[in-house]
């Protein structure tokens, strides 16, 4: 098994991911197709962990077959090309995918980004000290879209820096190597920046609910499975609930498979909000009446034919589907 915590929610990019399979539902017919699952490494999908090593899957008749993916491109590929039947992705990927056609739907919310994507700089006060600084981050992945929103509370936009590619990882590590003086990144590279002399210039946590990771489904499989995919979303909302009631366990097994010890993923689940059933209920809301996280979605979107990552909108209510919420 290939585990880390490097991998997290680019919006494009091509890229060579290694995998790794674990199966629930072994006692159940062979007959019975699994579901396909994919998760990317990222700590607030590391529940799945837990719904694997407690065996929750087995309490739902869970018959689903998890494919860990160390890139999470290749994930979002994987879901467009019919590979996998459900994932654990960012808000962008789906919007990546429906912009082309409309293959899949978010069906739930894990987690937003709370403290965990930070503005590491040197040498900086205040938002106003970027205009004319080099900025090290991924474009296209939701570090882009967080440093848009960035620029725009210090009245500033993308012409007023200098913006150069490159993956959280390697914006992180040329922080620490001095080459850069401003980076857009997550945890643990951001502590890693932070400890080699750099500040927190500004965090996720200073634009609640912008960065929002999000399982999804094919909607061909919602339509021809819907009770397998509820069965997934239960043992999912189980798993939360386990990490609520037993959280030194919890913990070991998470951090276990984000390959960190356990009080560094205790500092990095602090850094994630993760969403309660009710608090998906109340964020998606309805068909007739939808919740605020449509409009997420739509800030997404722009940012994201903006950025002439996709050729046009995406509308909201193509791709929310609530319906297992309830």
């Amino acid at each position: 098994m290939v585990v880390g915590n490097v991998s997290r929610r680019s919006a494009l990019g091509i890229f060579a991911g290694a995998t790794s399979v674990l199966a629930f539902g072994s006692k159940l017919s062979a007959a019975d197709a699994p579901l396909k699952v994919g998760i990317p490494i990222w700590v607030g999908w590391m529940p799945f962990w837990i719904m694997d090593e407690k065996k929750i899957g087995d309490k739902h008749k869970l018959n689903a077959v998890l494919t860990q993916f160390t890139v999470q491109t290749d994930a979002r590929q994987a879901l467009a090309a019919g590979s996998l039947d459900v994932c654990a992705l960012n808000t962008a990927d789906v919007l990546a995918i429906d912009a082309v056609s409309p293959v899949a739907s978010v069906i739930t919310l894990t987690n937003a980004s709370a403290g965990a994507d930070i503005v590491i700089a040197r040498g900086l006060n205040k938002l106003a000290d970027l205009k004319g600084k080099k900025v090290a981050l991924e474009i296209g992945s939701v570090s882009h879209f967080f440093f848009s929103k960035v620029l725009e509370k210090a009245g500033l936009t993308e012409d007023d820096v200098n913006i150069i590619n490159m993956s959280a990882q390697d914006a992180g590590s040329a922080f620490v190597a001095k080459a850069i003086d401003v980076s857009v990144t997550w945890e643990p590279f951001a502590s890693q920046g932070i400890a080699s002399g750099g500040t927190a210039l500004i965090t996720s946590k200073d634009t609640p609910n912008l960065i929002i990771d999000i399982i999804s489904a094919r909607n061909d499989v919602l339509k021809a499975r819907k009770d397998d995919v509820k069965r997934l979303l239960d043992a999912w909302y189980d798993a939360l609930s386990f990490v609520d009631t037993n959280k030194d366990e919890a913990f070991a097994i998470m951090a276990k498979h984000s390959d960190v010890k356990v009080d560094e993923f205790a500092g990095m689940w602090a850094g994630v909000k993760m969403y309660s059933r009710p608090e998906n209920i109340e964020l998606i809301g309805t068909a007739e009446k939808p919740g605020p996280y449509a409009d997420a979605v739509k800030a997404m979107s722009s940012f994201m034919v903006k950025s002439k990552l996709i050729p046009h909108d995406v509308a909201p209510s193509s791709m929310i589907d609530g319906s297992l919420l309830t």
